[in-house]
């Protein structure tokens, strides 16, 4: 069974984030995101939609829209770094989900990657992925799910935990850095990965 291996920290009480790395993420997350837009000519009216433009404007053109019910999205995640001469360097993507839970405290969410336990299962979620980023941008009508993850996706939808609250004009996961908000028809992520270099962004779909 594929694991689901969670970027953002689910406990109630997530581990304090050191202030430097921090401060890093805060400096970087405005530069990366102008970058991509840059990159991408996101501002320049476009023949088909590039993905990663909702994650470069989602400060523009997102909002903190109603989560309502209990749902499991899929989508696809990169790494977003900063290389020579300022220039971005955007990672493969990555298939991920996305858990939004309404509950009577408030909205539970839970964001994670997919990842494989095998040579076989390696290959199958490189496809997906790939999938995935090809719908986004439509160049893919569908994208069709093994039965047995979406089951499990299903499952691990309902142990989402980890309480949000509207900040910003965003959904932000309580005491972890990153906003979450709806570009369209798609929920886009924008956080802090790992030890804080570059910027993490993930664009999901219902």
């Amino acid at each position: 069974m594929l694991a689901l291996t969670l970027t953002l920290i689910l406990s109630q009480t997530p581990p304090a984030i050191p202030a430097e790395l921090l401060q890093r993420f805060e400096q970087e997350r405005p530069v990366v995101l102008q970058a991509m837009a840059a990159k991408y000519a996101c501002e320049k009216p476009r023949g088909k939609r590039e993905p990663l433009c909702d994650a470069a404007l989602s400060e523009k053109r997102g909002t903190a829209a109603d989560i309502r019910g209990q749902k499991a999205m899929v989508g696809v995640s990169w790494l977003v770094t900063r290389g020579k001469a300022g220039k971005i360097v955007v990672s493969a993507p990555r298939l991920s989900a996305l858990a939004l839970n309404e509950s009577g405290v408030g909205v539970l969410g839970a964001i994670t990657d997919i990842t494989p336990e095998n040579a076989e299962e390696k290959k199958l979620l490189t496809r997906l992925a790939k999938d995935y980023e090809a719908f986004l941008s439509g160049r893919k009508a569908t994208v069709v799910l093994p039965e047995y993850l979406r089951a499990g996706l299903s499952g691990w939808s309902k142990s989402a935990n980890h309480p949000m609250e509207k900040k910003d004009g965003a959904w932000a996961f309580k005491g972890a850095p990153g906003t979450l908000r709806k570009v369209g028809d798609r929920w886009v992520m924008v956080g802090m990965v790992g030890a804080g270099d570059g910027i993490g962004v993930s664009i999901f779909t219902p």
